[in-house]
């Protein structure tokens, strides 16, 4: 009876879901009696039926829609319209340590859903940013697979470590994001200028970076499947010289060096033609990547638990299984509401594991891609017996595929962990308190190895090695925060103080062992050596401290004016007296539209008006214990006494570096003010204007050798970005089936060094740069944007030798040594020679612009995305030829070679290594070339066929099927194999734009499957 009582007293809704956007119904959405497992799935069009207890709460959830709860007393019928999640992001910033409505925001940040990182199929996260962000570049360093990123939020702000802080799910990450699936991620949030960024004061100056992923929601359990499997080639190749063409040139060259032809016509219509470029590149290299995530929950508890595989082939080094990228990430996150509205606890976990090999392409030394565009054509990969050909042209000419197989056998194995348990207690209305502890573990183990080999004169093993090491690096940060929200009528307030704690540690081992038993890299171990005895071990740790005290208002009133207040007070390991440093910021914001002024139209909807100004901080540079003059015993043991050197070694020890004891902090002070509009309903724009003045450098200082010991770290020197951002978006429903989104995004940034203390104001840059011999190519001088390219001037060729003669001072030739066809560099300082005073600033590798736009288009079940973007105003050092051998390879810009009066005036003669007025041999603008491009990153057509058919949507909310290809096109003069070269000197963070031969990165064809269900 009681069990028909309360059967009686259920009661029937049925209703439809729309879709915000178009209009439609929704199918597969989820609708649940709250607190209870009773719920059902819309049809098709989007309808529902379901039977409920009276006066219960439906909760309405679907992937890619806001989750709404609604009453159901005293209804029959409920329709409800979901909103996007895109869109519902818009609505709400997340500002550290909490969100904000957008309305009353004052603060400079960007927001990137995880939908949109999903769309360009990037391995990185961090990647799939590119072109996404307004005020943010992102570079890569490498297209190999696991490459890391530059990111610059709002110009380099520094020489030092210039990479913004990244915070996941509350816990602050070193080594970037890297080890994220972007399926699992939620949303990005830029914080861009000093406002944003002052919650996290002394590690802000570079501006932050916040990850949110998935969370579970309230609802029937969801799992979704996403997959995708592509096939790599390259996107571009040099043009190099053929056989025939190289013999031909290198025998002008010998000519015109005084020398003889080195071809006869007979060999050099006999020779063999070997393209190069063929064997370096593995055109069909496969990329793939598969997660399933499962999420659901009800109101006392919510889930989300996630599994992905990425692999990638490496474009060049794949062939010979020296260039692999494997990540397995399971995520899951949590949360249980212990006691409703009162007290609720959670946890976010995630874990990684990557196998990585990799080819060596950085730099000049052991850069496996420079071999293969410099080898001559004119000699065979194989000889006859299946060994690595070789020239007879040169005794040290290396066969540059075997040299990519004997130099790269090395892998990498690492684990990261990174987690956080939260509590959150309501114990009145308005107040919370929180605390949270999160933990970041990685550790990695390398293992490189060199067999017994011989190639060339140049490039040989007598004795095989192997290196083993192991990092492991442990972080932790407690955060504990009180926040009072609290509204007085038309008053608005939100309070929040907070400390902070965090520790890492670091432990390093590596070892290195001489002459294995095996010369494979299968047994390449410590213990596999003959005489262990002989290894060599070494060992180090580094910590790292920091506390904080921070606090914030959040004001407004009636969202009309708006006012934000932060400090933070943060302590560093790093520093001696001056560890301690505060870091303040204010922002204020005007919401006209909201005036009684305002008359409400169809153009303007909405109008605000921001500013802010506050100081952030930076404390990492390569140095520890910088305010110390510290003592090493590293290489200090000695024989004392008499006789032969079997005498005992005795230890010692010296100074080892000078110190700065009042060594401080960077400080990064902002001054930004911008304008939010909403047109047209659909139409939003944000336009930005910053002043970013970084000061007190951590550099190293220039001292004398007969100081002996190292040079102290000092706060010396400071820069300026400055620039605007615009934003924009645009979204319509042209009609019941057709939806169109669009999305841009433009930065300028003008970046000058403004201060370096030193007695020339210069941070000099290394020679040696582009190939051995080469002098210095760029610095850092006061009054020049930073790592500005130096070197000489060019007037032309000339054409004869009346023009060398008339190029004189005083009756004394400028450049003496100089012959007809000769580059004429320009003699800046009139003192009648060619000298390092005549270099000047010839190339800035900063981008003035850096822009991206992307578009979907949706008709019915059909979608179209594609996703761009590009720079513009920087120049690269383009070098990928090493002019320090006169036998290696050109490309067929040498066709433009000066070879008679009046033929160039822009290439110079070629010559054999006898060039004694420095044509190449003197860095110069003949090096420079624009790199400015504009790349078409992404490009995606799918269907959703649980939309077209019965039989697939009864089962599946989404069954979604598409094509997607990477890189697909890339417009730019530059004649590099990509324009976006990430490199400049390990040594020198600064440095980049520098092109000795880069790693491009590949175009990619994938087909993929998105379902959920």
């Amino acid at each position: 009876m009681a069990s028909f009582s309360a059967f009686a007293q259920q009661t029937t809704i049925s209703g439809i879901i729309t879709s915000s956007e178009d209009g439609l119904g929704l199918p597969g959405v989820n609708v649940v009696e709250k607190g209870t497992t009773n719920g059902v799935s819309t049809d098709l069009d989007g309808n529902f039926q379901i039977s409920v207890a009276p006066n219960a709460i439906l909760v309405v959830s679907s992937i890619g829609f806001a989750t709404q709860e609604i009453p159901s007393a005293g209804k029959t019928t409920i329709n409800v319209t979901l909103k996007s999640e895109s869109s519902e992001l818009e609505e709400i910033v997340v500002v550290g340590y909490g969100t904000q409505k957008r309305k009353v925001t004052t603060a400079a940040t960007t927001v990137v859903s995880g939908r949109d990182l999903q769309q360009t199929n990037s391995i990185d996260a961090t990647s799939a940013i590119q072109g996404q962000s307004s005020g943010v570049s992102i570079t890569q360093t490498s297209g190999q697979p696991g490459a890391g990123m530059v990111v610059n939020i709002r110009g380099a702000g520094t020489v030092g470590n210039a990479t913004p802080l990244y915070v996941v799910d509350g816990v602050v990450v070193d080594n970037g994001i890297g080890y994220l699936d972007p399926s699992i991620i939620e949303r990005i949030d830029v914080l861009k200028d000093a406002s944003a960024a002052a919650i996290y004061g002394a590690r802000a100056a570079n501006g932050v970076i916040l990850v949110t992923t998935k969370k579970g929601a309230e609802g029937k359990t969801t799992v979704s499947f996403n997959s995708y499997t592509g096939f790599q080639e390259s996107a571009k190749r040099l043009d190099l010289l053929n056989a025939r063409e190289y013999a031909t040139i290198l025998n002008e060259a010998r000519v015109n060096s005084g020398l003889s032809p080195l071809y006869t016509q007979d060999q050099i219509n006999n020779s063999p033609n070997t393209n190069w470029q063929d064997q370096m590149f593995n055109d069909g290299a496969v990329k793939q990547n598969h997660s399933l995530l499962i999420s659901g929950g009800n109101d006392k508890a919510t889930y989300n638990t996630g599994l992905s595989y990425f692999g990638q082939e490496g474009l060049i080094g794949s062939q010979t299984g020296q260039s692999q990228y494997d990540r397995v990430t399971f995520t899951t996150n949590s949360t249980m509401n212990v006691v409703k509205d009162h007290f609720k606890i959670g946890e976010n976990f995630s874990y990684s594991r990557v196998k990585s090999k990799g080819i060596a392409d950085q730099g000049i030394y052991n850069n496996s891609l420079r071999g293969f565009l410099n080898a001559p054509p004119n000699y065979n990969v194989y000889n006859a017996d299946g060994s690595y050909g070789s020239s007879d042209l040169s005794a040290d000419l290396t066969n540059p595929l075997g040299l990519l197989y004997y130099t790269n056998f090395k892998e990498t194995y690492s684990n990261r962990f990174v987690a956080n348990v939260f509590a959150e207690v309501v114990p009145v209305e308005g107040l919370t308190l929180r605390t949270s502890f999160g933990i970041d573990s990685y550790t990695d183990e390398y293992r490189a190895f060199t067999p017994i080999y011989s190639l060339s004169t140049v490039s040989y093993s007598d004795l095989s090695s192997v290196t083993q090491s192991a990092n492991n690096n442990f972080s932790w940060i407690w955060d504990n925060t009180v926040q009072y929200k609290k509204s007085f009528g038309k008053h608005n307030l939100d309070l929040l103080g907070g400390i902070s704690a965090r520790e890492r540690i670091t432990k390093v081992t590596s070892a290195l062992g001489r002459d294995l038993q095996f010369n494979d890299f299968a047994h390449a171990y410590l213990n596999n050596v003959l005489d262990p005895t002989q290894n060599r071990v070494t060992g180090d740790r580094y910590d790292y401290n920091i506390a904080s005290y921070f606090g914030r208002v959040l004001y407004d009133y009636d969202n009309k004016y708006l006012f934000t207040a932060t400090v933070r007070r943060d302590g560093s390991s790093e520093f001696g007296s001056e560890k301690w440093a505060v870091f303040p910021s204010f922002s204020a914001g005007w919401n006209i539209d909201q005036e009684a002024f305002w008359k409400e139209n169809n153009v303007v909807k909405s109008v605000k008006l921001r500013g802010s100004w506050g100081q952030n901080g930076n404390d990492q540079f390569n140095r520890r214990f910088a305010y110390m003059s510290t003592i090493s015993t590293f290489d200090k043991s000695y024989h004392f006494g008499t006789g032969n050197n079997e005498l005992p070694l005795d230890p010692g020890a010296s100074p080892d570096a000078l110190n700065t004891p009042d060594l401080k902090w960077e400080t990064s002070e902002q001054l930004d003010l911008g304008v939010d509009l909403v047109l047209f309903n659909n139409f939003n724009l944000t336009f930005d204007w910053y002043n970013k003045k970084t000061k007190d450098w951590l550099v190293q200082a220039s001292v004398p050798y007969i100081a002996g010991a190292q040079a102290p770290y000092i706060n010396g020197g400071n820069i300026e970005n400055k620039g605007f951002e615009i934003g924009a978006s645009y979204t319509a429903n042209l009609n019941e089936d057709w939806k169109l989104t669009v999305n841009a995004n433009l930065s300028k940034n003008k970046n000058e060094v403004t201060r370096v203390d030193n007695q020339n104001g210069i941070i000099y840059g290394e020679s040696n740069l582009l190939f051995q011999g080469i002098d210095e190519i760029n610095r850092v001088e006061e009054g020049k944007p930073i790592g500005y390219f130096y070197g000489l001037q060019t007037n032309g060729i000339f054409q004869n030798q009346a023009e060398i003669d008339a190029y004189n001072q005083n009756g004394t030739l400028v450049q003496p040594n100089a012959q007809p066809g000769d580059v004429r560099f320009v003699d800046r300082n009139g003192d009648g020679t060619i000298t390092a005073d005549d270099k000047t600033e010839i190339g800035d590798p900063n981008p003035d612009v850096y822009y991206g736009l992307s578009l979907q288009l949706n008709y019915k079940a059909f979608d179209f995305s594609v996703y761009t973007y590009g720079v513009a105003g920087n120049q690269i050092a383009y070098s990928p030829r090493d002019y320090s051998r006169p036998f290696y390879n050109y490309t067929t810009d040498v066709f433009s070679r000066w070879t008679t009066e009046g033929s160039s005036n822009t290439m110079p003669r070629v010559t054999y290594g006898t060039d004694a007025n420095g044509n190449w041999t003197k860095f110069s603008d003949l090096y420079m070339r624009d790199g400015d491009f504009f790349r078409i990153k992404t490009v995606t057509v799918g269907c959703d066929f649980a939309k077209l058919t019965d039989v697939i949507g009864k089962t599946f909310s989404q069954f979604r099927l598409y094509a997607s290809a990477n890189n697909l096109f890339t417009f730019t003069k530059y004649p590099g194999l990509d324009p976006e070269v990430g490199f400049g000197n390990a040594n020198q963070s600064w440095a980049r734009g520098i092109d000795v031969g880069s790693y491009p990165q590949p175009r990619t064809f994938m087909i993929g499957l998105s379902a959920n269900f």
